[in-house]
């Protein structure tokens, strides 16, 4: 990634015969030198992806009318943009919907240089150990039956999120006792000590082995490293207290009632440098009920068929995720964080009563860009962008020097 003068020294010199001759001041490199701007991620998903009509503008542009569900973004017109055409090539329905933070199915792991590690978590290695979290991975509510499966380590190994709101707040917000304190760093001691003694087990045999043998000892080797280097970090982070916010602990509910808090607690933590990447999961167990409708479940409305009664109820479902996303869109623009966080919300599930995997709901705020509101991409086969390519240039915005992420075929120009 080319950045501007940033290979010109703050002084420049002449040499001659003798003579070393410096260059005034400039205030155009001292501005190249002075540190970017701290990056942040966010995203939001839900298992179900959404009725299109609902979601996909049909025009193009930053005037394009937006459909009901997507009205509550209107005041923020000019910082999102809503995507047509991106998803990940698969057609597997529920199969696929795992693949959404990833582009990776976990039956691919083994052939990817870095399995299917999604967005949030290889965002994450790049500022771990710069905040207390380096990814904080939660959900409205129990994620069983119909969970959205978002986030996944490099191994291929699901990142559980932390479903209850209070528990949330007490990890962001609330001191550990000094007695719980000392235990977790003892803890931590003993963790390095075993890593230790399997490393050194593991450095006896390396010279009995085949080559091929030696280079899966050597990814070992790196895999201990990183989780030495994980466990030194977070036990850093022990003695230093936590930030005071001027909040009550809030009371765990249902799905509904969890979200606009959930989101709350998220603006907050990116307020207070806690961390930097955040995931939002909108479980399958959504209280359709709150919504004024019958209790037929998330799952069931989005079995639709376009049943018009199943399709309005599913709307009704939808609308209150975007009044919420809106809502906070406009709380990290009111603490002056918008343009820095790249949010991104969407789903690895198209339509959920067709199950398809084509098309994904995808609205990318925030982060800085040039806002279209939407964009409309290739929608023949054969010159179909991979979202992957979306994934590439936010993880490139976040500041990492990658040349990949995923099955990405380049960067997504539209988002420049």
């Amino acid at each position: 990634m080319t950045r501007a003068h940033s290979r010109h020294p703050r002084r420049m010199f002449l040499k001659g015969t003798g003579a070393c001759i410096a260059l005034p001041w400039l205030e155009t490199f001292a501005r190249a030198e002075a540190a970017a701007p701290t990056q942040r991620f966010v995203c939001v998903a839900n298992p179900f992806g959404m009725v299109h009509d609902s979601f996909f503008p049909t025009e193009e542009g930053l005037a394009a009318a937006l459909p009901d569900n997507l009205k509550p973004l209107d005041p923020l017109r000019g910082k999102f943009t809503v995507f047509s055409n991106l998803d990940h090539g698969y057609g597997s329905g529920h199969g696929a919907t795992h693949t959404f933070l990833s582009g990776v199915l976990t039956s691919e792991v083994a052939g990817m240089p870095d399995g299917n590690i999604s967005l949030d978590q290889f965002l994450g290695r790049q500022v771990a150990g710069q905040t207390r979290f380096a990814t904080l991975n939660t959900a409205a509510g129990p994620v069983g039956g119909g969970g959205v499966e978002l986030s996944w380590t490099r191994n291929g190994v699901m990142v559980p999120p932390i479903q209850q709101v209070s528990r949330v707040f007490k990890q962001l917000f609330i001191d550990d006792p000094a007695e719980r304190t000392a235990e977790l760093g003892a803890e931590y001691d003993q963790q390095g000590s075993i890593l230790d003694a399997v490393n050194g087990q593991a450095k006896g045999m390396n010279g009995r082995l085949s080559s091929r043998d030696r280079q899966k000892m050597e990814q070992y080797f790196t895999a201990i490293r990183e989780v030495e280097k994980s466990l030194a970090q977070e036990k850093a982070w022990l003695s230093r207290p936590r930030p005071h916010v001027d909040a009550k602990e809030p009371k765990d509910g249902t799905v509904s009632q969890q979200l606009p808090i959930l989101f709350d607690l998220v603006a907050l933590a990116l307020q207070t440098d806690s961390t930097r990447v955040a995931t939002i999961e909108v479980p399958g167990s959504f209280d359709t009920a709150a919504m004024g409708i019958e209790e037929k479940g998330y799952h069931g409305y989005s079995h639709h068929g376009k049943d018009p009664v199943l399709m309005a109820g599913m709307r009704k479902v939808e609308h209150y995720q975007m009044v919420h996303l809106a809502r906070f869109l406009a709380k990290l623009e009111e603490f002056g964080l918008l343009d820095t966080t790249q949010v991104l919300f969407g789903s690895g599930m198209s339509d959920g009563s067709a199950h398809t995997n084509k098309s994904l709901p995808v609205i990318v705020a925030g982060g800085g860009y040039k806002h279209r509101t939407h964009v409309k991409m290739p929608e023949e086969e054969g010159k179909r962008v991979p979202l992957c390519n979306l994934y590439l240039s936010m993880a490139q915005r976040f500041g990492i020097e990658a040349d990949t992420f995923g099955k990405s075929k380049g960067t997504l120009g539209e988002l420049a």
